[in-house]
Formats: structure tokens, sequence, C-alpha cells
């Protein structure tokens, strides 16, 4: 390889020397953004262990406080998906509402669906209307997610990303 090298012009060797530099570099900072992405998978992931463990943990409590919300719900007032769609258009009426397709998350009693729901172009007003119409629908429907943007082209205007939910009876649970 040295004769090679050392075979070939000023000018080649220093063309091989800049591609080979070049190549490196790329290499190199393709390594640099895999491992911090892994870093970041790594760090990631001992949080949500941590989480996981603070549940495993308080199990008891959780099972207990389970099983007091769950007497309270009357299964006859859960909603289903589109129940929740229309009940959530219902109490926005009025408001500039865009609603995203609900979502459901099932297990063997309960379902929670989850509907998306953006309010452009809105005063306080009707919003804190909205908020304390949805918020007298509790524990069936409920806010799980809520971001605010003001509008820059309208002072006092708000645009409203909600992340809205809703709980399902599938079967009754059994009486212990």
């Amino acid at each position: 390889m040295k004769k090679f090298f050392n075979a070939k012009s000023v000018r080649e060797r220093v063309l091989m020397t800049a591609f080979l530099l070049i190549a490196v570099v790329t290499w190199g900072s393709s390594l640099l953004g895999r491992t911090r992405l892994l870093q970041s998978e790594y760090s990631a992931t001992g949080a949500e262990l941590a989480d996981q463990i603070t549940w495993l943990k308080n199990k008891a409590q959780v099972d207990e406080r389970t099983k007091k919300v769950t007497a309270q719900l009357d299964p006859a007032k859960t909603l289903n998906a589109t129940q929740a769609f229309a009940e959530v258009n219902r109490l926005a009426q009025g408001l500039p509402v865009e609603m995203g397709q609900a979502r459901t998350v099932g297990k063997a009693n309960f379902a929670v669906n989850n509907l998306q729901v953006t309010i452009r172009r809105t005063d306080w007003r009707p919003l804190l209307k909205f908020y304390a119409d949805l918020s007298s629908k509790a524990p069936y429907l409920g806010i799980e997610s809520c971001s605010f943007a003001l509008d820059r082209g309208a002072p006092g205007l708000f645009t409203v990303v909600l992340r809205i939910y809703s709980v399902e009876v599938l079967k009754p649970a059994a009486k212990p």
C-alpha cells in the first residue's frame, strides 16, 4: 500500500488523503449521531423502568383506588367512541372545532376512547364554557392533554389542541 501511495504524484496523494479524511469525518459524524440516539434511548428506558417500578411498588393503593372508582361508575352513563364524538361535538357547538377520528384502547372490562379536538381562533369565554361543560361529564369524559398557542394574526385569540378521553364499560366487573 505504501508503494502504491508513494508512486502517485503530490496532487493525487493530497486528493486521496482528502477523500480519506472526508470519509472518516462522515463516518464519525454518523457514529456520533447513532451514539447520541442510543444514549437518549437508554436514558428514556431507564426513566420508564423507574416509573414502572414506582407503579409496581404502589400496586395495593392503585388497586384500591381502581376498585373505588369502578364502583362509582354507572355503566349506562359510559360512552363508546361514537357517543363520545357526538357528545364532544354537541358541547363544542358554536366553536370552530376540528375533530379527529376516535381511537379505542380496550381491555377485558373497560375501553378508553381517545379523540383529538382542535379549536382554532377562539376567545377565552367560549373556551371556558366548553371546559366547564366537559368537566361536568367527568369521569366519563375528560381531558388527557391540552396545548395552547396564541394566534399571531389575531391578538387575544387562541388555538387549542385537546386530547379528550371517554371511558366505556364493556362488561360489568364481577362484584367481590
